[in-house]
This record gives structure tokens, C-alpha cells and sequence, in this order.
């Protein structure tokens, strides 16, 4: 919903934050949070029909745990209530002053500290089996199509390339960045990066198997699983995950 003047949103109820609310199916329970608990709840935030946030690309669950906060309006839930709630937009997404993100909400269960630390905990064990079903979930929303390269890697083409074609050993010049699922980027680099294919720790294996399939000028998109990035232990920085797949938009700018 692009728009949200008070005449344009029947059903809803405006709160005091300058949100708007409306109850979508009630729970069996009478149990709301409180301060110091832990939500676990879906989540899914649209804005001008683009999918900003789906819980269901965090984990196999699709749900996230959160901690309560009075400010982000879910005191008008009870433990098994959904929700939608349009939030203005002009400062999150830089929109007009009129605009707002549409945020649809299953409030599942709340947990006291203690439940949430079990719950945390067991998350973290999270394994192949999980990150399969986040990536067979993820593929079935996008509307581009995805080819499937061997070994779990996926790739969709945005621009052939009509230069030469990368072989081992060629120094590559790459225009890219790297994202999670969900879309938010943790590798953005401001200017072209060059890499030599072929050496070791330079790419990661899924990125050096995708740009030795393209051409000089192409531009493609590339879904790699957790075995051909980061793999059973995450990043050495701690920014991705272990089990953790992977997107890069490329642009192959030049081989030598």
C-alpha cells in the first residue's frame, strides 16, 4: 500500500505512534506480551508490492524471535493473533510523506528469557536440511528463473556476455556484490575488484565455478549453497552464518 490517508483505510485503526492497525484472525489465548519477553512471530513487510522482509528466509521455520517492545505496536496482540500494520514509510524507505510499508504479523508464542535462550540455542544447530527448505522456499517466490549449475549452485542470466570467456588462470575484473536471502548485503565493494581464477582463496568456490561460465561483458545472478561458500562454519568474521546460502549479482567487466 502506497498510500494511507485515514479515508483510504477502512477497517484499520489508527495508534498513537501514527500506525495503523487491524486484527486479522484472533488465537485461543488471552496471554499478551510483556516487557522483558521474547516473540516469536512471522513476518512479512511489503512496500509498493516488493517484498522488503519475509520471516520465512531466516530460518526453516519461518519465523524470528524478537525481543517485546510496547513501541512496535504488538501490545494489541494475544499469543496466536495476526495482524497487519501499515507503518509510515517517508523516513524507513526515503518515500513520500502519505506512504506507508504494510508489516503482516502471526504472533506464535511468547517466551520468558529462559525459553527464548532454549529456543536461541536450538536455531543455532541448524543444518543442511534447514537451509535446503529456506532455498527451495526462496526459489519458488522469485519470479526470475534459475538454471541449476551441478552441486547445488543456481545461476540466472540478466545480460550475456559477448567477450571472451573466462579460463583458469585469467585475471578477472568484477563489478559485484554479496547478499543473504533476504536481500540485505553483507559484501558491497565500491569499486571493481580483480581476481585471478583458479587461485586459491581468492573466490569463493560457488563464485569462481559461476564467473567460469560467463563472458566478458555478461551480467548474472548467482545462488550459492553453504559447501561452496562459507560451509558447517560461517564466515571468520561472523557476518554470515554456518549452513548459510548465499546470492551475488556479477558483472564481468573484463578478462585478461
Amino acid at each position: 500500500m502506497n498510500s494511507c490517508k485515514e479515508q483510504r483505510v477502512p477497517g484499520f485503526r489508527r495508534m498513537s505512534n501514527g500506525s495503523w492497525f487491524k486484527l486479522i484472525s484472533l488465537g485461543e489465548s488471552d496471554r499478551r506480551p510483556k516487557e522483558g519477553e521474547y516473540l516469536e512471530m512471522t513476518l512479512l513487510n511489503t512496500y509498493s508490492d516488493s517484498v522488503i522482509y519475509d520471516s520465512h528466509l531466516e530460518s526453516s521455520t519461518g519465523t524470528i524471535l524478537a525481543p517485546y517492545s510496547d513501541k512496535d505496536g504488538f501490545s494489541k496482540l494475544r499469543e496466536g493473533d495476526s495482524a497487519v500494520f501499515l507503518i509510515p514509510a517517508y523516513d524507513l524507505m526515503q518515500a513520500g510523506k502519505d506512504t506507508m510499508m504494510q508489516v503482516r504479523v502471526k504472533l506464535l508464542h511468547i517466551y520468558e528469557e529462559k525459553q527464548y535462550l532454549a529456543e536461541l540455542e536450538k536455531r543455532k544447530r541448524a543444518d543442511e536440511t534447514d537451509e535446503q527448505k529456506i532455498l527451495a522456499y526462496y526459489l519458488k517466490q522469485r519470479k526470475e528463473k534459475y538454471q541449476e549449475m551441478g552441486r547445488g549452485l543456481y545461476y540466472h542470466e540478466e545480460r550475456p556476455g559477448r567477450g571472451k570467456k573466462v579460463e583458469r588462470g585469467d585475471k578477472v575484473l568484477l563489478n559485484y556484490q554479496g547478499m543473504f536471502l533476504n536481500g540485505k548485503k553483507f559484501d558491497s565493494p565500491q569499486e571493481p575488484v580483480e581476481f585471478t581464477i583458479g587461485d586459491e582463496g581468492q573466490l569463493l568456490d560457488g563464485m569462481a565455478i559461476g564467473v567460469s561460465a560467463m563472458k566478458e561483458g555478461g551480467k548474472a545472478k548467482f545462488i550459492i549453497p553453504s559447501h561452496l561458500a562459507y560451509g558447517a562454519v560461517g564466515s571468520s568474521t561472523g557476518i554470515v552464518n554456518p549452513f548459510t546460502t548465499l546470492v551475488y549479482e556479477v558483472e564481468l567487466m573484463k578478462v585478461n
